[in-house]
């Protein structure tokens, strides 16, 4: 028999299902060929030729506990990560007759619903009685989807929306979620200079501002409106977030209704037009409103998340401005999406090119952007170039004509480079990554982990690994014991020109 351990005597309800199992798997788990937890999940089925079939048909590199359930319960799904079951409640589920399937101690790892056909009708059910509500809204149509991917929301097109003014309660509520997300990051830096601290600590603190932001989002798609005119061509998807909350789609406009929607906007005459301006656009440049939350580094705020972004930004901005070539394709990419993305005419303007320059976003994010290599080479290009205009504006359309192509070209370049955004949120990850690789952008030639650029923005245990990382010896001299001032400005001096990056530089986000 095996000896009688410590963890088998805090295990006693595992024998119990134990004496239900399989004699062959029994005299194994006696000769140590099988071990407890793996036992317990064989558990999953109580039919002893499956539960042997299961073990010795696996690799022998394929029999962890996770493996086996996975076997055993093909077909079936696993209560745990699933929006679906979160969103219909396993309470729910069996009430109506559904069963579920646990291993011993019943925990969210282990719970597996072998009725996949019910949970999918319980879950339309749910979405059909929320989009009911929506219906009384006045949209042309409303469907409810259990899932919804990127592939299907380009079948439609973007209504463009007004926001109205928040309500005294709603601004109350965000200023109040303003409030208490500067209250988290002063918590979190008395955190970081503590000499010690409590990883649970930091979790809350981050899983808060994770609230905090899930919740301003929240407030922000309320403000959204739309008029009845452009309700009467658009709709709406209801369908289930990958948390398993109810997820509302509003204003997507089939390809039918591009024409119509467009009448609307030119009856309404040519301001109300510009009001409304791109009501059916197809307009990459935007975030979709169900696209996925931006990956956050692991160890970065949201706050330092941004700020390297910016200066990402800004390092793409000054490369882009210098590759012609790639300047040229990325603003004709524009032109195209332009061109190509809607077939009713623009009325406002013979040509609608609207550049949005990213400066004062840029900043905002970032305090020491102006310090950067990036900002002060942008700076120059513009300085070179605005020594050459007529002082008179009204001359320039007539100068730039007679410019040299060659010239005209790095003009463009630099104009288009102006407005490049890579920050979280801006919807343009992917563009922004494409035009990172094809200049072969490296922020080590752009970015130092100064004080003010990263070290007093991260915890005193994140600089430690940061030199341990940058190179043997650099975490050295008993840094472990420093105070985080003297541990800020001792890995400054010693991470300079090492050319080590955090995970956000070093990746291509989103």
């Amino acid at each position: 028999m095996r000896p009688s351990t410590g963890q088998d005597s805090c295990r006693q309800p595992a024998r119990v299902i134990v004496a239900n199992q399989s004699p062959k798997l029994l005299a194994l788990y006696r000769e140590d060929g099988i071990n407890l937890d793996q036992l317990m999940a064989l558990t999953l089925s109580a039919d002893h030729a499956v539960q042997e079939r299961t073990w010795f048909d696996a690799q022998p590199w394929d029999k962890t506990p996770a493996a086996l359930r996975r076997r055993l319960t093909v077909g079936e799904v696993e209560a745990a990560g699933s929006a679906l079951v979160r969103f219909v409640g396993i309470e729910v589920y069996e009430a109506a007759g559904g069963v579920v399937r646990r291993d011993l101690f019943d925990d969210e790892q282990s719970r597996f619903l072998s009725d996949p056909a019910l949970l999918e009708r319980l879950a339309t059910e749910k979405l059909e009685a929320v989009a009911a509500t929506v219906r009384e809204e006045g949209w042309k149509w409303v469907e409810a989807r259990l899932s919804v991917d990127s592939q299907v929301l380009r079948q439609f097109a973007p209504c463009a929306h007004a926001n109205r003014k928040p309500t005294a309660a709603e601004q109350q509520e965000f200023d109040a979620l303003e409030r208490r997300a500067v209250e988290l990051e002063q918590q979190a830096q008395a955190l970081d200079d503590a000499p010690e601290w409590s990883p649970d600590e930091a979790e809350m603190i981050d899983l808060e501002e994770q609230d905090i932001v899930a919740r301003r989002k929240a407030i922000h798609e309320a403000l959204k409106t739309w008029t009845p005119e452009q309700k009467a061509h658009a709709g709406v998807i209801v369908t289930i977030g990958r948390d398993g909350d109810v997820e509302v789609i509003r204003g997507l406009v089939r390809d039918e209704d591009r024409r119509a929607i467009a009448g609307a906007v030119r009856q309404n005459g040519a301001m109300d037009h510009r009001d409304t301006q791109g009501a059916c656009d197809e307009d990459e440049g935007a975030p979709s409103p169900s696209a996925a939350p931006e990956r956050r580094a692991p160890g970065c705020s949201e706050a330092l998340t941004k700020r390297l972004a910016a200066h990402r930004t800004m390092a793409l901005q000054s490369m882009l401005a210098q590759n012609t070539a790639v300047a040229l394709a990325s603003v004709v990419h524009v032109f195209v999406l332009r061109t190509f993305g809607a077939d009713y005419p623009r009325e406002a303007s013979a040509l609608q090119v609207t550049p949005q320059l990213s400066a004062f976003a840029l900043e905002a994010m970032a305090d020491d952007l102006r310090a950067s290599r990036a900002w002060q080479a942008v700076q120059q290009a513009k300085e070179a170039w605005h020594t050459r205009l007529p002082e008179d504006q009204g001359e320039w359309l007539w100068w730039l004509i007679g410019l040299p192509q060659g010239e005209l070209i790095d003009l463009l370049a630099l104009c288009g480079a102006l407005t490049v955004n890579a920050l979280p949120g801006a919807g343009a990850a992917g563009s922004a990554n494409a035009i990172a690789a094809a200049l072969g952008l490296d922020m080590a030639d752009w970015w130092e982990p100064t004080a003010e650029a990263y070290l007093n923005h991260v915890p005193k245990a994140q600089i430690i690994a940061a030199l341990k990382e940058a190179g043997p010896g650099l975490a050295g001299g008993d840094v472990e014991a420093m105070k985080k001032d003297a541990l800020v400005s001792a890995a400054a001096s010693r991470l300079a020109g090492t050319r080590w990056l955090p995970e956000p530089l070093r990746r291509s986000p989103g």
